[in-house]
């Protein structure tokens, strides 16, 4: 080790500094894999501190681990940790271990000589590249080699020794609980004031969040108390200082303790137990339509959550549900927790993470001007290279989409044959859209994947047109997926998003075949998608587990001899009809009405239509006339847009969805069959006239 001496005693001083100010530092240590591996070896010997996390795949280095999923790192607190980037940059297991480092601690990280990262080949590059497509560059680490030699930190080299270390504060370290003691306060008023009243709490990490939560708790004893969270292992800190306020024994492994209840969403919404308030941590990881149903149930409620989120976003949740919230509690409260409590305010390492994940980008509102709107093409390369310009990308995309992780920015650097289109005024960016080159494959990989033998990562609009169509030639060619867009909120409404995707649709028509998106399907998004001339081919079968929505597969073609689409649109209209008589027999009715905008138009059937014209003159049954119904709708699906809300749900749910009369009775709130009978039939009349209005000769 170069001047080993220096660097211990120099490494003393700092720890010494750190625990003083009770501040977290970066230890970077740089050089050929296996110097790195001896020097962190040494270095977890001179610490000699049994709390301390190594994340690596190797076996070289001393109690290495490599957890497959974020969860398993986060509710943790070590002293010390140690990431081995030789395993792979990973910017969710990164950013989450920094997480874990308690006040005086180093987050210690392998890599290998800073001048090397812009050819290093990255074990991790690959997850973020597409089959067929990986190069052996990464802009993202050519950004991360950038911001860390400009950063002051720790830093080992191999190649130049001990470089200068950082000033680390000479002031004691303060830690500030007026923030805390506020929201505890606001915890137990909730409990124990009037219903109806919802908490929500947003924090970024270290604020004492959890913490909070748990020492509210400890002053509930009166209460029965349940906690709900995806992640149990993200309630550590919950229930540890539950365990301490009241003098109780915690060990890691339980999910009862006293009055304090642990329970899963899916269980908490299929079971609804009883209890006197719920708390709800990390309520940014559960869908919001799940956490509106907790609201329906649970008079008195505590949504907690982080705001720069490594399970997901915090900022796109807090905008949109605390807007729901807002519109729908007028005494709802919040409380946001700026003030670290886990270590002291200006902490280096929290500053150096965010500065080289961008885990601190925000989007800043914008009022447009009479400057005329930009709409053109961004270069990773070029991105990677313009801080200011990153951030602006990253801020709008954090804000506008529900869930989005730290891996993002890796993708957005680093996914090849991906095209980065924006609307611009002056320098400010106002809607991002990211598209995905997907397809132009071999012929025998094509052939293998329409086989079902093969799914290569990256291509999940081809490989679903080609499964549909049953034609291995659809990989051959190239298709654009839109991987996500996102408009300024300000300018929501104003037809940009629509003017963004039509110049995409313009540079892209000269080399791909389709233009498409996928995403979770609602109303509003159906109908943005339609109206810019995209056709539904597809609707996942399963509920996607971050949103709560079925997966929507819309493409339209780019070359006017293509049947294609037409045909997989076609066939699924056919197939919808009639799964939605089971399988999606619970989709949302406003969600079938848009879908039935989209569908095509039939002749009408003459006989079918005397036979119904004649029923409709009698004292008709529900049963009687519910197949004529269901083939008359699905040839006209036009025919009841411009019926009344109480019309299309009856018969959405009646005849399309074939739900009983018992469960539309309870849902819809209708007391008796014969109030029942009358509401429908005045439907049915409601929609005959609109039916008469539509059908075709």
């Amino acid at each position: 080790m170069h001047d080993y001496k220096l660097f211990n005693s120099l490494l003393q001083n700092t720890l010494t500094q750190l625990a003083y100010a009770k501040h977290r530092q970066l230890l970077l240590i740089t050089g050929e894999q296996n110097w790195c591996y001896q020097q962190a070896n040494e270095l977890l010997n001179q610490l000699n501190n049994p709390h301390v996390k190594v994340l690596s795949s190797s076996p070289d280095l001393t109690n290495s681990v490599w957890p497959e999923h974020t969860h398993q790192i986060l509710g943790q607190e070590f002293q010390h940790v140690i990431y081995d980037g030789f395993s792979g940059l990973v910017p969710d297991k990164f950013a989450a271990l920094s997480g874990t480092v308690q006040a005086g601690g180093l987050f210690i990280l392998l890599l290998p000589e800073l001048n090397e990262l812009h050819h290093w080949c990255d074990p991790a590059l690959t997850a973020f590249q597409s089959f067929e497509t990986q190069q052996q560059y990464s802009y993202f680490n050519q950004r991360f080699a950038r911001l860390l030699c400009n950063d002051l930190l720790l830093h080992l080299s191999q190649q130049t020794g001990w470089q200068q270390s950082p000033n680390t504060s000479q002031l004691a370290g303060k830690i500030d609980l007026t923030e805390q003691q506020y929201c505890i306060d606001q915890i137990v008023k909730t409990a124990t004031g009037r219903a109806n009243r919802p908490l929500l709490i947003s924090a970024d990490r270290g604020r004492g969040k959890s913490a909070s939560l748990g020492l509210a708790a400890a002053k509930l004893t009166g209460k029965k108390i349940l906690i709900c969270s995806q992640q149990f292992n993200a309630l550590h800190s919950c229930f540890k200082h539950f365990a301490i306020e009241r003098e109780l024994t915690y060990r890691a492994q339980n999910k009862q303790l006293a009055n304090l209840h642990y329970v899963a969403p899916d269980q908490l919404l299929n079971e609804l137990p009883e209890c006197d308030v719920l708390l709800v941590d990390e309520a940014a990881a559960i869908p919001v339509p799940l956490l509106i149903k907790m609201l329906a149930h649970y008079p008195r409620i505590v949504f907690a959550s982080t705001i720069i989120g490594y399970e997901g976003n915090g900022r796109g949740y807090t905008l949109k549900f605390k807007h729901y919230l807002e519109h729908h509690y007028k005494n709802m409260r919040s409380v946001t927790l700026e003030q670290p409590i886990r270590f002291a305010a200006n902490d280096p390492l929290e500053q150096h993470i965010c500065n080289l994940l961008a885990l601190d980008a925000d989007h800043q509102s914008i009022v447009l001007n009479t400057n005329p709107l930009h709409f053109s093409e961004l270069n990773a390369q070029n991105l990677a290279k313009n801080e200011v310009l990153l951030r602006q990308v990253i801020g709008l995309l954090a804000l506008a989409h529900y869930q989005t992780s730290v891996n993002d920015l890796r993708h957005l650097l680093d996914a090849t044959r991906q095209r980065i289109f924006v609307c611009q005024q002056q320098n400010c960016i106002i809607a991002v859209c990211l598209i995905a080159i997907e397809g132009g494959l071999p012929v025998d990989i094509s052939a293998q994947i329409v086989s079902g033998k093969r799914r290569p990562q990256g291509h999940l609009m081809a490989q679903t047109l080609a499964q549909l169509s049953i034609d291995a030639d659809v990989l051959t060619k190239l298709s654009a997926r839109v991987v996500r867009i996102a408009v300024a909120p300000s300018e929501h409404s104003k037809g940009i998003g629509s003017q963004l995707i039509s110049h995409c649709e313009q540079q892209l028509a000269s080399t791909c075949h389709w233009f498409g998106a996928s995403f979770g399907a609602n109303a509003t998004l159906l109908k943005f998608w339609q109206n810019a001339g995209f056709d539904l081919l597809k609707l996942g079968f399963a509920k996607d587990k971050a949103t709560a929505e079925h997966a929507a597969l819309m493409v339209k073609p780019l070359t006017d001899d293509d049947l294609l689409i037409n045909d997989l649109a076609a066939h699924f209209q056919s197939d919808f009809a009639l799964q939605l008589l089971e399988h999606f027999s619970q989709l949302d009715q406003q969600l079938v009405e848009q879908i039935l905008n989209g569908c095509a138009q039939e002749s009408v059937d003459n006989k079918l239509d005397q036979r119904l014209t004649a029923l409709l003159a009698t004292d008709y049954q529900l049963f009687a006339i519910k197949p004529l119904l269901w083939r008359a709708l699905w040839r006209t699906p036009n025919s009841f847009f411009n019926c009344d809300e109480n019309t299309k749900y009856l018969i959405i749910r009646l005849i399309l969805q074939n739900w009983s009369p018992k469960k539309v009775q309870i849902v819809f709130q209708i007391s008796g069959k014969k109030s029942l009978d009358k509401l429908f039939k005045q439907a049915v009349n409601n929609w005959y006239e609109q039916y008469s209005l539509k059908k075709l000769p």
